[in-house]
């Protein structure tokens, strides 16, 4: 089986000697594992930086019947984000948003067409963002929640019982869930981590075993 598609860099981990183990959110099957062989080796032409994570690439790959993953023959950059590697705030949000893909993504593995444009669309917004995208994470983890079956669609279902309706942070999350794209919302590090949390707690009451997001504590020493 031979597939040419588009697909989203989740993240890679290494593999023996020289190979990596990538991880793709594709636009025709899903949430898929590809080999690469030989590209962490010193004579490898090939650059392991399109395997940065949410780098938007093209990609051809071959699946033998009997094989578990597949093969990666060529990988190329579809749209390019350099800024998500040069601004260190911009690495954090990719690290964070990364993450939390990894941990969602492992049941989709069908085409949805729909998810992976909302995801294309997200990533080329961030990279063409300058200023202002501080709180972009945010954003993006209240909207992502709709493609998982449960839709964030008023702050009560985030904040706990009779919230303050005029506090900072009630405001703040009313503003990013009512949002029909991003735009920048002033915010203090401390309120965006609050958001946050709020937000992951939800998740975690719909996902099981949602766990802990380790880049959380990098999200907050770069935005505090």
């Amino acid at each position: 089986m031979i597939i040419k598609t588009e697909g989203i860099v989740i993240n890679y981990i290494k593999f023996r000697e020289s190979s990596i183990i990538i991880r793709i959110f594709t636009q025709d099957l899903g949430f898929q594992s590809f080999i690469l062989n030989g590209i962490r080796s010193i004579r490898s032409k090939k650059s392991i930086g399109v395997f940065q994570p949410l780098n938007l690439v093209e990609l051809v790959a071959f699946k033998s019947p009997k094989a578990a993953i597949f093969r990666l023959n060529e990988c190329k950059i579809l749209y390019p984000t350099a800024s998500f590697q040069i601004d260190l705030r911009k690495s954090a949000i990719v690290m964070f948003c990364s993450e939390l893909l990894n941990k969602t993504l492992f049941h989709e593995h069908n085409e949805n067409n729909q998810l992976y444009l909302f995801f294309k669309a997200e990533i080329i917004s961030l990279e063409r963002l300058t200023i202002g995208f501080e709180s972009f994470h945010v954003y993006f983890a209240i909207k992502y929640a709709a493609h998982l079956g449960f839709f964030i669609q008023s702050v009560e279902q985030l904040l706990p019982y009779k919230a303050d309706l005029n506090s900072a942070l009630y405001l703040f999350m009313e503003r990013m869930v009512e949002a029909d794209h991003y735009v920048n919302e002033p915010a203090t590090g401390e309120l965006r981590a609050l958001a946050l949390k709020q937000i992951l707690d939800y998740y975690s009451r719909h996902i099981d075993n949602f766990g802990e997001i380790k880049s959380l504590k990098i999200l907050q020493q770069v935005f505090k």
